[in-house]
C-alpha cells in the first residue's frame, strides 16, 4: 500500500481500528456531516467543522462510499493504464482515500475516532437509493455487494458485526441509526440540485432519515458539483466570497436560489486550516503537471474563500 507524507497523523488509530461505534451511544453531536465520497465533508464543510471544534464541540464526519470508483486516480496510485486495473487497486484507493479523509480531518482539529466510513459503492449510490427490492447492487470497479472496510471497518460491521448488502434499506437504517445515536444540533449534506449523481443519491438518504427520525435540528446542504466554473471565483481566494456568474446563458451554481439563505465568514485561519485539509485530498496531484490535473487541483482548492454557503431544508 501506498502511503503519502502526513499519514503518520492518523496511524495509531487506524492500527487500533478505533473503538466500537456502540460505545458512544447517546453521546450528542453539535453537527454531523453527510459527505457522498471521502473529500466532500472538507469541500463543503471544512469552515464550520473548524469552527465547531474549535469552540470546543463534537463534529462527526459520515462518509457514505470510499471512495473506490475513480479509474484516473486508482491509476495514478497503482502507476498502471487504467485498462490494466484490477479489484485489488480499487480496494487500494480505498485505503488510500480513507487515509486521506482522516488526516483532512486530523488538521481541522478533529478526532478519528469521530469518522465514520459506511462502505456503499462509489459511482453507483444512486443505484442503492433505487435498490428498494431485489438483488444488491454490485459495484463495477470493485465488484463488491455489501459494505466493506478499508482502512477503517465499514459503519455496519463495526456496530453490528456484519456488512449489509448494498440496497435501499441497509443505507437508509444506517443512516437513521447514526442521527438517533447521536442526535446532532445539526447535520449537513451534499444538497439535491448537486450535479453528481451520488451526491443526489446522498442527500436523498439522508433527508429520508431525517424523516423517519423526526429531526428537529438544522438541517443544511450544500453543493460541489455547481456546474461549469464553479466554485467561483477560482483559485485560492480567501479574501473573496462565493459568487454566482453566467456561463452560457446559465446562472451558476444551476438549481439552488442565489443569494444563499446561509453564508457563514471564515477566518483567515479556517481558511488557512480549510486549504490544508484540501491538501490531504490531493497529495495524489503534488507535483502534477497534465493539465487535466492541474485543473483538478484548482478545482478543489477553488474553495477556499472568506466563507461556506449552505441552502436550509424544511
Amino acid at each position: 500500500m501506498r502511503l503519502f507524507t502526513g499519514a503518520v497523523l492518523v496511524t495509531a488509530a487506524l492500527l487500533a481500528g478505533c473503538k466500537n461505534e456502540k460505545t458512544d451511544a447517546g453521546d450528542g453531536v453539535d453537527l454531523i456531516v453527510f459527505a457522498p465520497h471521502p473529500d466532500d465533508e472538507t469541500l463543503g464543510c471544512a469552515g464550520i467543522t473548524r469552527q465547531a471544534l474549535a469552540a470546543g464541540k463534537r463534529v462527526k464526519i459520515v462518509v457514505f462510499t470510499n471512495g473506490d470508483g475513480f479509474p484516473a486516480f486508482a491509476a495514478k496510485i497503482a502507476k498502471k493504464e487504467t485498462q490494466s486495473l484490477g479489484t485489488e487497486d480499487f480496494a487500494e484507493l480505498a485505503k488510500y482515500r480513507q487515509i486521506q479523509t482522516l488526516n483532512a480531518f486530523a488538521t481541522l482539529g478533529g478526532n478519528a475516532d469521530d469518522v465514520i466510513f459506511l462502505g456503499y459503492p462509489d459511482s453507483a449510490l444512486q443505484n442503492v437509493y433505487d435498490a428498494k427490492d431485489g438483488a444488491p447492487v454490485t459495484q463495477n470497479f470493485t465488484q463488491k455487494n455489501a459494505t466493506y472496510g478499508a482502512v477503517r471497518p465499514d459503519y455496519h460491521s463495526a456496530a453490528h458485526g456484519m456488512p449489509v448488502p448494498y440496497v435501499y434499506a441497509s443505507a437508509h437504517g444506517d443512516v437513521a441509526e447514526l442521527l438517533r445515536k447521536f442526535r446532532p444540533a445539526r447535520i449537513c449534506v451534499t444538497g439535491e440540485a448537486d450535479g453528481h449523481p451520488d451526491h443526489k443519491a446522498a442527500f436523498r438518504f439522508v433527508r429520508d432519515a431525517v424523516k423517519t427520525v423526526h429531526f428537529r435540528g438544522e438541517f443544511l446542504t450544500t453543493i460541489v458539483h455547481g456546474g461549469a466554473q464553479w466554485p467561483w471565483p477560482k483559485g485560492v481566494t480567501p479574501e473573496a466570497k462565493l459568487e454566482a456568474h453566467e456561463v452560457k446563458g446559465v446562472r451558476i451554481p444551476a438549481g439552488v436560489a442565489w443569494p444563499p439563505p446561509l453564508r457563514i465568514a471564515l477566518s483567515a485561519d479556517d481558511a488557512a486550516r480549510k486549504l490544508e485539509a484540501i491538501r490531504a485530498h490531493s497529495t495524489h496531484l503534488v507535483g502534477a503537471i497534465e493539465p487535466g490535473l492541474v485543473a483538478e487541483r484548482e478545482y478543489l482548492e477553488s474553495f477556499v474563500k472568506a466563507e461556506e454557503v449552505f441552502w436550509v431544508e424544511k
